[in-house]
């Protein structure tokens, strides 16, 4: 359990944090735990390899994934339970694979999280991954005690990134009343933000570079993430773009 967040009675504002390429990335050399993972899964429940199947994963919910990646086996229309069934084997592969392929922090999320607090904001997650295969990568990481897992959004809440967000959200502000920042890697990140009314700050991870993010409509750019975020995201509610 996180070290905990702002109440939404005192709470100035929400930010909701991606995890993959933007908290935590995987090994520099090979496939992640949850490429891994989500292939091992597909076999177990298709008995077909995904290996040679071109699925993008970057800024996708695990539902989303494991849809595609049946289609891509030969599946057109899978059903909710077989989809399901992939990411519930996916959870399981992940808690054995992280041990081979462990995830690595990336920049300084918990300097970025200690500053955010100190300013008023309430901070949870808004990710594709299902709670429970997040929380085992966060806790891989060294992270896992930075969010409350029961705030934010996950890939259990829904298809798309926005039903994600919005998720997320309520579970933070019920009333719907803060004003709401998403911090994210990829386009997907930045129009779901948007879609739900929300600012986006862009985090340039691999093929999703600053120019990528700014073209998606990233309302600002950050490097990395560090203490320098709190005043970013300030800046951001002030209508002032850094």
């Amino acid at each position: 359990m996180a070290d905990i967040d702002t109440t939404e009675q005192r709470a100035r504002f929400i930010v909701l944090f991606d995890i993959d390429g933007t908290l935590i990335t995987g090994p520099d050399k090979g496939p992640s735990a949850g490429f891994l993972s989500m292939s091992a899964a597909l076999e177990r429940v298709t008995g077909k390899d995904d290996r040679f199947m071109s699925v993008d994963f970057a800024g996708r919910t695990d539902l989303q994934i494991a849809r595609a990646l049946l289609v891509a086996s030969g599946q057109p229309d899978p059903s909710r339970n077989r989809v399901v069934d992939v990411v519930n084997s996916y959870v399981g592969f992940l808690r054995q694979n992280v041990k081979t392929a462990p995830y690595a922090v990336l920049g300084s999320p918990r300097r970025a999280v200690a500053r955010l607090r100190e300013e008023g904001a309430m901070v949870a997650l808004g990710t594709g991954n299902v709670r429970a295969g997040g929380q085992v990568k966060l806790e891989n990481a060294g992270i896992g005690d930075l969010f409350d897992m029961d705030k934010g959004g996950y890939g259990d809440d829904g298809d798309t990134r926005a039903e994600v967000l919005r998720a997320g959200v309520l579970r933070c502000s019920p009333s719907g009343s803060l004003p709401v920042i998403i911090v994210g890697d990829t386009p997907h990140d930045v129009s779901a933000a948007h879609e739900i009314g929300a600012k986006c700050v862009g985090v340039p991870y691999q093929k999703n570079d600053a120019a990528t993010l700014e073209k998606a409509g990233a309302d600002t750019i950050v490097e990395a993430i560090d203490e320098s975020l709190a005043s970013i995201a300030l800046e951001l509610l002030e209508g002032r773009a850094p």
